[in-house]
């Protein structure tokens, strides 16, 4: 039987059957290099955990179909809901961690506003149409970064923007995104100057970066994101104070993605003494809340819990993948003084519940695929099925005393009559409970190569956007492979529109 799984050389990149296997409590992918031979890498440092979200999701290997990670040769639908769009690979900074970036790519990628005229109409043109998020670089060194956006606008996209912050340290020009009502994703490792010398060569780049989060604490009407490259023995300690600095500012901070220190450097240019996966992030934020268990579970699970929530809230994950070991998620809750873990509202564990509703949606699951959410009879239909089927595992699972306001009996109707006639979830969360304010937190993977497997890729939804410069075909690449095609794509595109870049600006300087 031929291999179902592939994984990537290191050294040539090429595409190789692989297994994972287990040895010392952690996850290893083998991969059998045609050109090179064997090869292994470390997946994951806590095979426990990374089995239990392959068994709460009723995960099968085999139904997911073979992919050989071929991406631009693969013709399949991905249908993605987030894509990334490179609006330059010029930087204000120039981090040693960093493949995107001119100095490391070796050419100059700012293609002019017609090359994103045409980029941004393909994906307006995908049914939904994929939430964008202008990536870089730095995507805030174009000057004509406003009319991307109004270019998104006019395409009807939902628009966001990741930014180191450093330009947003400026109150005019963070005043002027906001503005926009272009929700920000800025890249914060911590309050410590040795954590942006270890990193980033740039201890300097903290200053800014708490101007930035002034400036956006002032200007800001929108829910933004902060994002932390996380490093063990490099920033790990840090985690508990960035809570708290998330909760103290939850007006305007509503989510925080934690990214694991990815080896995509060069050698010689970055060496760190410990590898840091999907798993140790997950403990670092648990050591970071010593009083609570904080569990996460695949960020994917929303997927396959879509039929069950359609029928109370149009609202879908933007970001995540369908694979149990991707990213993964969890939530804290404030009461008002603090954040919470979930398993402070909970009287079993987190993993256990999540298994429990995911065989829930299994099983309701046909039943409610023949009704329509938009019609309002049938929608009220799948309401009741739902809250019927779910009523006795919640009951036994959540900790009414320290959820609701009142006796949980009339809370909890209260509760789904307010949601059945469209009333905001965060008002009826506020009004019935003591709940007031969530952050998400979702740890992503990102361009790790070298761990991947194809199974991972097969029906990720989140990719990067470009035109194809062979074919001017509008594509999209899932993330983590991207980077493997990314220089030759980028490339031919600059050759073919040319750049935009002042050329009395240099490629990348320093803060």
């Amino acid at each position: 039987m031929p291999p179902t799984v592939y994984g990537l050389c290191e050294n040539c990149k090429q595409h190789s059957p692989a297994t994972h296997f287990v040895r010392d409590g952690k996850v290893f992918i083998r991969k059998v290099c045609p050109t090179c031979g064997p090869g292994e890498r470390l997946v994951s440092s806590d095979a426990a955990v990374w089995q239990r979200k392959r068994d709460l999701w009723h995960y099968d290997p085999e139904k997911i179909g073979p992919c050989a990670i071929n991406c631009l040769e693969c013709a399949h639908a991905h249908h993605p809901r987030m894509v990334f769009l490179d609006v330059t690979n010029r930087c204000n900074m120039n981090c040693p961690i960093c493949i995107n970036n001119t100095p490391s790519m070796g050419f100059l990628f700012e293609p002019p506003l017609d090359y994103f005229d045409k980029v941004l109409a393909g994906l307006a043109a995908m049914d939904p149409p994929p939430t964008v998020q202008l990536f870089g670089g730095e995507p805030t060194v174009r000057k004509d970064l406003f009319d991307i956006i109004a270019l998104c606008n006019k395409r009807g996209l939902r628009v966001r923007i990741v930014t180191n912050g450093l330009k947003l340290a400026d109150p005019d020009y963070c005043k002027r995104l906001c503005d926009a009502k272009v929700p920000v994703l800025l890249a914060f490792d911590g309050p410590d100057p040795e954590i942006y010398e270890r990193l980033r060569k740039n201890p300097g780049a903290l200053e800014k970066k708490l101007k930035a989060l002034e400036n956006l604490k002032r200007f800001s009407s929108r829910k933004n994101t902060i994002m932390v490259c996380v490093a063990r023995k490099i920033n790990d300690r840090h985690m508990g104070g960035l809570i708290r600095f998330c909760h103290d500012n939850r007006r305007f901070i509503t989510a925080l993605h934690l990214i694991p220190l990815t080896e995509t450097w060069k050698e010689g240019e970055f060496e760190t003494d410990v590898n840091t996966t999907i798993e140790d992030v997950e403990h670092i934020i648990d050591d970071a809340i010593p009083d609570e268990k904080v569990d996460f579970v695949p960020a994917g699970l929303g997927y396959k819990l879509d039929i069950l929530t359609r029928f109370f809230t149009s609202t879908r994950l933007t970001f995540g993948g369908v694979h149990p070991n991707c990213e993964s998620m969890t939530l804290l809750l404030s009461d008002g003084e603090r954040y919470h873990a979930l398993s402070h509202y909970l009287k079993r564990p987190l993993h256990e519940v999540a298994e429990e509703i995911v065989t829930l949606a299994e099983r309701l699951g046909p039943g409610l695929e023949k009704l329509d959410p938009k019609r309002l009879w049938q929608r009220l239909r799948g309401q009741w099925r739902v809250v019927r089927a779910a009523w006795r595992p919640v009951r036994r699972s959540l900790d009414f005393r320290r959820i609701l306001r009142g006796r949980p009996f009339f809370a909890v109707l209260r509760i789904l009559a307010a949601l059945a006639i469209g009333r905001k979830g965060k008002d009826v969360l506020r009004r019935h409970t003591r709940v007031q304010d969530a952050l998400r937190m979702i740890v992503l993977p990102f361009e790790e190569y070298h761990s991947i497997d194809g199974s991972r890729l097969r029906n990720c939804t989140a990719g990067f956007a470009f035109e194809d410069p062979d074919t001017g075909e509008v594509r999209t690449i899932p993330v983590c492979s991207f980077s493997l095609y990314k220089n030759d794509v980028q490339r031919k595109l600059a050759a073919k529109y040319g750049s935009t870049a002042p050329r009395n600006e240099p490629a990348a300087c320093p803060v």
